[in-house]
């Protein structure tokens, strides 16, 4: 008995710190607000029980300046507020033993600084028709005043479940994430939200060091890493993905292995001409061949046609077979490719690390000034060094010159990636506009920010986190990303004209053998002049 009145004791002890603790922050968010002088007065506190308790709040507050917007006056404010029913403790806001209903802000109404970014907060308007109509979606998207996505639809299932008011408003200065400028003034939602203008910033962020200390983190919704977007490579011309469909390795091997070939029959005609010399046999077709000619008829050989000079001996038809079996396996090879070349659309290496993404030479631009610190800073890597004097800072959407004058390189969440290709930068072929590097430089974990010291942060972050173990954010996030891939494929197939299933070769297809064709006739013409005209030197210098 002795344990559960000391139990209880210290139970009233806390609950009574809590209150006290509560009750000057919001004396001192009422300052910050209003300019206003408050001093709180005693607290009577009635305890129910154990698990709920009511306070009644009296304040006074006299007003600071004259140019405060509250008639100068005493103000005193009574209010009766019944608390959650947590078990009375200093984390009751993550305790297991929660209530389900959530109803102590009772309609009262925060601020939240919001702005559209695709896809994380998107405006009613955005989202496709079909996914509109699911009735979760409408519920947290009314209650957020029309915006959607991740960050839309948390902030309306708080609003929900927190019972609060959202007011919704965009970044004052249109700065959106904002930043330090040089003088020490912030711009942006965190400038609005150091200078009291709003309560949340509820646009996901990076978790790191924003310059100040006067801003703090709800709960990490989920973890992300920062990734580099360059230009997809070019398509190969069609002429030069016949050449190119092949490593020059294997163009090198084909090339030895002809001349090769010609050269060991050449010295075995030789070897035998010696054997004809010496047993006084007859000479046959072919035994007097040079050795280009012989090269010339193995490579025929290997491409399967037809040779002139049949070996009528033993050694040297043991020679042919031999390349015979190889051409099965070459010209098979070689036939296979070139048909694949022609049916299929072929493209440049893409850049995949961050080695290959340095020796471009690209500079890598960002809209985002809180970005500059991707790689780190000056004591890490000369690969790293070095990208990081690539960075610079465009007044435009980098993503939309990446894309289209493909002149920088661009920076993007990893999970954003994959949507934004997809419903922003697709050609109408279905061939994508940018690339994902495969090597990202840094990783995150991302949340929401308020000031610090905020009161109602351990409520925010205790329902995040029922939000986030639950896995509801990323169900929400992958239902809009699948909602919005599916209308930009549907748009898509209905513009589009449909192809036929097979394709018919034309000539751009067969271009370039009639380059070669060309090539060809031209070099044989030019020998033939140079042969005609030395051959008249010739015979007048005779005569």
């Amino acid at each position: 008995m002795r344990l559960c009145e000391q139990m209880v004791k210290l139970g009233k002890l806390v609950f009574q710190k809590y209150i006290l603790r509560s009750i000057d922050i919001t004396v001192g968010e009422v300052w910050n607000r209003f300019q206003m002088r408050c001093d709180s007065a005693t607290i009577p506190y009635t305890p129910m029980n154990m698990q709920e308790s009511h306070i009644i709040r009296s304040i006074k507050c006299s007003p600071s300046c004259t140019t405060c917007p509250i008639p100068w006056a005493e103000v005193v404010v009574k209010k009766t507020e019944q608390l959650l029913t947590f078990y009375v403790g200093e984390d009751f806001a993550m305790s297991p033993t929660a209530d389900n209903k959530l109803n102590i802000f009772n309609g009262l109404p925060i601020r939240c600084t919001v702005f559209p970014r695709n896809p994380t907060l998107l405006p009613w308007d955005s989202l496709p028709a079909s996914f509109r109509e699911v009735h979760y979606v409408q519920q947290s998207v009314r209650a957020s005043n029309g915006s959607g996505g991740l960050d839309g639809m948390l902030l309306g299932n708080l609003a929900v479940a927190l019972n609060f008011t959202a007011e919704t408003m965009d970044a004052s200065d249109g700065q959106e994430y904002g930043y330090r400028l040089k003088n020490g003034t912030f711009v942006g939602s965190l400038g609005d939200l150091l200078q009291y203008r709003t309560d949340v910033s509820f646009n996901v962020r990076f978790m790191k060091y924003y310059d100040t200390h006067g801003i703090e983190f709800l709960h990490p919704i989920y973890s992300d890493q920062l990734c580099i977007l360059s230009p997809k490579s070019l398509e190969i011309p069609q002429w030069l993905a016949i050449f190119l469909c092949f490593h020059p390795y294997v163009w090198t091997s084909f090339v030895v292995v002809g001349f090769a070939g010609g050269y060991c029959w050449f010295l075995l005609k030789r070897w035998t001409m010696r054997k004809v010399s010496r047993y006084r046999e007859h000479l046959l077709k072919g035994d007097r061949a040079q050795y280009t000619v012989l090269s010339i008829e193995m490579w025929l050989v290997l491409l399967g046609a037809s040779s002139t000079y049949l070996p009528v001996r033993m050694i040297e038809r043991t020679l042919l077979v031999a390349f015979l079996i190889a051409n099965v396996i070459i010209s098979g090879t070689f036939q296979g490719t070139l048909t694949t070349a022609f049916s299929t659309k072929s493209y440049y290496k893409d850049l995949n690390t961050l080695a290959a993404l340095d020796k471009s030479e690209l500079p890598i631009a960002t809209s985002s000034r809180s970005l500059l610190d991707i790689f780190g800073n000056d004591s890490l890597s000369p690969l790293y060094q070095s990208l990081k004097g690539k960075l610079q800072i465009l007044n435009e959407s980098a993503r939309h010159r990446a894309a289209f004058q493909r002149d920088v390189c661009c920076i993007e969440r990893h999970s954003d990636v994959h949507l934004i290709i997809n419903t922003e930068y697709i050609r109408p072929n279905g061939q994508p506009m940018l690339h994902v590097v495969d090597e990202c430089p840094r990783v995150y974990s991302l949340a929401y920010i308020v000031r610090k010291g905020w009161p109602f942060a351990p409520l925010f972050n205790a329902a995040i986190y029922r939000f986030v173990e639950s896995g509801l954010c990323m169900k929400w996030y992958e239902d809009t990303e699948a909602a919005l891939i599916l209308q930009k494929r549907i748009r898509q197939l209905r513009e589009q004209e449909e192809e036929p299933a097979l394709r018919k070769l034309t000539m751009i297809d067969m271009q370039t053998s009639f380059y070669i064709m060309g090539l060809g006739m031209l070099i044989s013409f030019s020998v033939f002049i140079v042969e005609t005209f030395v051959g008249r030197g010739l015979k007048c210098s005779q005569l």
